[in-house]
Formats: C-alpha cells, structure tokens, sequence
C-alpha cells in the first residue's frame, strides 16, 4: 500500500471504514448490554406489564430500587464481563490502528495488507494505552493532593472556589495534553512505519514546535461531539420512551447510532490531522 502524501489525509476519504467501526462498536456494546439487559429483565420491573419501561420514569426512583434489589447479581454479572470487557479495548485499539492505516494509505484498500499492517502496530498502542492512562491518572491524583492543600475559607469562599475551578482545568488540559501527545505518537508510529520509541521522540519534537497542534488539536472535534451528546439527551428526553409506543425505543436507538458515528466520524477526523501534522516537515 502506497503512504499519502503529507497533507492528504482526510477523514471523508475513508466513509466504509468509518461505517465499519461505528458497526463493531455496536456489536460490542450489544455483547456487554445483553447480560445486564437480561437480569433487567428477569426483575420484578422487567416481568411487570410495562417492562423496564418504568425505569425512565422522572426521577429515576425504581431504577435505584432496582439497584438495590438486584446489586449483588448486577456486580457479580459485571465481574463476570470483566474478559469480555478487556477484549473489547483491545478490540477498539486494533480499530484505531486499522482507522489509522486506512486514513495513511492511497487507493483501495487490500484486506490482508490493511489487516496486516494494523495488527503489527497493536501491540505499541496497547503499550500507548496503557502509559497514557497511568500519566492521565497520576495527574488526576495530584489534582486531588493539590485541591486537599487549598486552604477553606469561610470568608473567602468565592477565592477558594475560583482556586479550585482554576486548579482542576488546570489537571483537565494537563491530561487531555497526555491524551493529544499520543494520539499524534500513534499518528507517527504508523506514518514513519517506526518503533514506539521513535515515534514518543518524534511526536514530542513536533510537540516542542506546535505545542497547541500536538497537545490539544483534538478539543475541536472534542467539542463537536459534546454537542452531539447534548443534543441527542435533549432529544431522548424529549422522546420520553417511559411513554407507550415502540417508535420511542426505535426514534432513541436511531440518536444513541447517530452520536456513536458521529464520534467515530469526529476521531477519523482528528487522526488525519494529527497523520498531517505527524507528517509535515
């Protein structure tokens, strides 16, 4: 397969892929839901004429009831999904790394080729992952020290408010700057075809020249699907499917997919830019 050009990567190039990963991703949250959906169903909410229907009533009072009665069997289900749910990161990190190789590469793309040069760079991105996610956490627990050592005051409650409002955006573009650095570290690994080390040097040199690029460049699309999120809440909401009629569950599935592309969609783009900035000169 044939690199693009730097400065060719575009998310549009690439709509069946998208399509495809927005579909595995579905597949996946079906496997996960279905166990807890199940023991819904089972409850004395689930066999009563209105199903869990009752659940989405205002204020929620019978789903914490339910949460109650049926805990211990919700948290032994979950501990029971704890493989399958390890299998569905590593399945979304070899998603991203066939988005990544379908958004470098021109033409069509050959299957074998595509799935072959993605899972060579699985087992990096898993490492990424891991390093990413141990860096964000050790920003969050410093947070949490810093906002401990904040002196309270009742006299001057508007001052350790705004202290602690501007401590915690602080953390938030601290770690979401972790999150952008490897995002563009996994850009590099499959642009350069190199190892992960290269590429953590290489996408913190680009880092170094366009800090704003590297670290936060993916808050647009971040944004973007903030929105969609909160549109699509007003929307379910609007659709109250605690009412009859099974158009509601069909109308609320339908805007649950839309916000799923739309993220898939909003990630393919934020990795052709970061693929052009992992690639620039």
């Amino acid at each position: 397969m044939t690199p693009l050009g730097p400065g060719e990567m575009r998310a549009r190039h690439r709509p069946l892929v998208v399509l495809s990963i927005a579909g595995v991703r579905w597949l996946l949250g079906l496997c996960l839901a279905l166990p807890l959906a199940s023991l819904v169903a089972e409850s004395s909410v689930g066999q009563s004429p209105r199903g869990d229907r009752a659940l989405f009533e205002g204020g929620g009072y019978l789903l914490l009831e339910l949460l109650r009665v049926q805990g211990a069997n919700l948290a032994a289900a979950a501990r029971g999904l704890l493989p399958l749910l390890l299998l569905c990161l590593l399945v979304t990190v070899t998603c991203n790394a066939a988005l990544l190789v379908a958004l470098n590469v021109r033409g069509r793309l050959r299957l074998v080729a595509w799935f072959s040069q993605a899972l060579g760079t699985v087992p990096a991105l898993v490492v990424l992952a891991v390093g990413t996610a141990l860096a964000q956490l050790a920003i969050i627990l410093l947070g949490l020290l810093l906002a401990g050592g904040i002196p309270e005051s009742m006299t001057r409650p508007v001052e350790m408010t705004a202290a602690q409002v501007a401590l915690w955006l602080l953390v938030a573009l601290a770690a979401g700057a972790v999150g952008g650095i490897s995002d563009v570290t996994k850009a590099a690994l499959v642009r350069n075809d190199a190892g992960l080390a290269a590429a953590l040097k290489h996408a913190l040199a680009r880092a170094r020249r366009a800090p704003w690029t590297a670290g936060w460049g993916w808050l647009p699309y971040g944004l973007l699907f903030v929105l969609a999120w909160l549109g699509a809440a007003q929307i379910v909401s609007a659709l109250d499917v605690s009412a009859s009629g099974s158009w509601r569950v069909a109308a609320v599935f339908v805007v649950h997919q839309f916000v799923s592309l739309a993220s898939v969609t909003l990630r393919a783009a934020w990795y052709a830019r970061a693929l052009r900035f992992a690639a620039a000169a």
